[in-house]
């Protein structure tokens, strides 16, 4: 099993083969990290079309383009073509990049959770890539639980514990004298 990484840790350049459904929810977390995108795929989904950030390339992943293509950070293989992903993961992973091969987990160097954000409250939900369609309803139905707001709370609980700590502070220091 890969390691997992929430993208919001990293940043950079990514780039996504594949233009449907699993590469459109790619993208999204992509960009909500800021990264700066590469889509290459001979159809691309409307939703990544209109993306901030995403620069497309509207033909097919071409072996090689890891070679011309440089300066990624991370790559996703998202395809309906199972010989694409291998290729697209072979080299990822000869150019020690790390790789997501959506259908296969053991060609992946690492996993990125289903993640729910409001504000600085993060919740990441991982199947261990053993299936991220799971981990995507699970964060969902945990977001319906929820509700919104939390991250306004989270915001107040940072303010009570950063006075706490400055009072912590102030006493330390008026015994020090």
């Amino acid at each position: 099993m890969g390691l997992m990484i929430d993208l919001q840790a990293l940043s950079g350049h990514a780039l996504v083969v594949g233009g449907g459904k699993v590469a459109a929810r790619k993208v999204r977390a992509l960009v909500e990290a800021e990264f700066a995108i590469t889509v290459i795929a001979p159809l691309i989904a409307g939703e990544i079309q209109r993306a901030p950030s995403v620069t497309l390339v509207e033909r097919a992943f071409e072996r090689g383009d890891l070679e011309h293509l440089v300066g990624f950070a991370v790559v996703f293989a998202c395809t309906d073509s199972r010989e694409v992903n291998r290729e697209v993961g072979m080299e990822a992973r000869a150019r020690h990049i790390p790789v997501v091969v959506a259908d296969s987990q053991a060609e992946s160097t690492f996993f990125t959770p289903a993640t729910l954000r409001d504000g600085d409250l993060a919740i990441a939900i991982s199947t261990g890539g053993a299936s991220p369609a799971l981990a995507h309803r699970i964060r969902e139905r945990i977001a319906a639980a929820l509700g919104p707001g939390w991250g306004e709370v989270v915001s107040v609980a940072r303010g009570e514990r950063e006075l706490r700590l400055g009072r912590r502070t102030e006493i330390v220091e008026q015994d020090d004298e």
